[in-house]
């Protein structure tokens, strides 16, 4: 499959048409989904079945399974926008790690302390917090669009950005396909032992292959532009990244450190290229 018809596949899926259609599809499986998870709680609950408790064990945790579903459609945006733009692209992987820690704050509701902050989904509730609030200010201090690129180079670029939004595209799928697989027969062969932390099933991987791609932009943007304001700016968005992805998977109260620390940098960098940008036209 070569560079054209990668652009091609990405260009087929990632247009405005089909985005309508895939969150009007995506918000029906969640209520669906919904739905289902609760019915299977009920069932639980007068001994028809046999269930995880991790998933189970409580009516609030049936809005564990919706949130996932609005996941999807987030990390669907994610790719949506990485050909257009770096930055959107940042505030999408965000937005998906503030979904993640209020979807595990439904997860753990259940649990009771004297103090809230003791609890186990306090820590996860504060990062959606705090995801939230660097959110609005991050977006709110993004620049307009300003072309820095001759617009040749640009359409060269954007076209490059978009064939590798179609290998993501690709990845993503043959990921899914494999992670829901590994789950489904991990519930079905021992569902006492159901994986503590789903999010290591399919984020892991999913922000590893960011890291890579977010790499591999920042080095061929440097072709096309010398800008320094902008490749510093893109280079901590890089290191967000990392720091997004080291927080899946680790005790939540150090998973709140590098989520704050990730978008804390992302403002900053926002910040620090304005800044240049208003002194290189002094």
């Amino acid at each position: 499959m070569n560079a054209l018809s990668l652009a091609s596949l990405a260009k087929s899926i990632l247009n405005p048409s089909v985005r309508r259609r895939m969150e009007h599809g995506l918000v029906t499986l969640a209520l669906v989904m919904f739905c289902i998870h609760l019915g299977l709680y009920g069932l639980g609950q007068l001994g028809a079945l046999i269930l995880p408790a991790s998933l189970f064990s409580h009516p609030l945790q049936s809005l564990y399974t919706p949130f996932s579903i609005i996941l999807i459609a987030e990390v669907y945006l994610l790719v949506y926008y990485l050909p257009t733009s770096f930055a959107r692209s940042l505030g999408k992987q965000i937005e998906i790690v503030a979904l993640i820690e209020i979807r595990s704050v439904f997860k753990d509701l259940d649990t009771t302390s004297n103090w809230p902050w003791e609890a186990a989904f306090f820590p996860h509730l504060l990062s959606a917090m705090v995801l939230g609030g660097a959110l609005v200010w991050f977006y709110h201090l993004l620049p307009r669009r300003v072309a820095r690129i001759e617009e040749q180079d640009l359409a060269r670029f954007v076209d490059f950005k978009t064939a590798l939004a179609g290998i993501l595209s690709v990845a993503l799928v043959g990921l899914s396909v494999y992670s829901f697989g590994a789950w489904v027969m991990e519930i079905v062969t021992t569902p006492d032992h159901l994986h503590s932390d789903l999010n290591s099933i399919f984020y892991d991987e999913f922000f590893t292959a960011l890291i890579l791609v977010d790499v591999l932009l920042l080095v061929v943007s440097f072709r096309y532009s010398d800008d320094f304001g902008l490749v510093l700016r893109n280079s901590g968005f890089v290191v967000a990244t990392i720091l997004l992805r080291r927080a899946l998977g680790i005790e939540p109260w150090h998973a709140l450190a590098y989520e704050c620390t990730a978008a804390g940098l992302a403002v900053v960098m926002v910040l620090l290229q304005r800044g240049l940008l208003i002194r290189g036209r002094e």
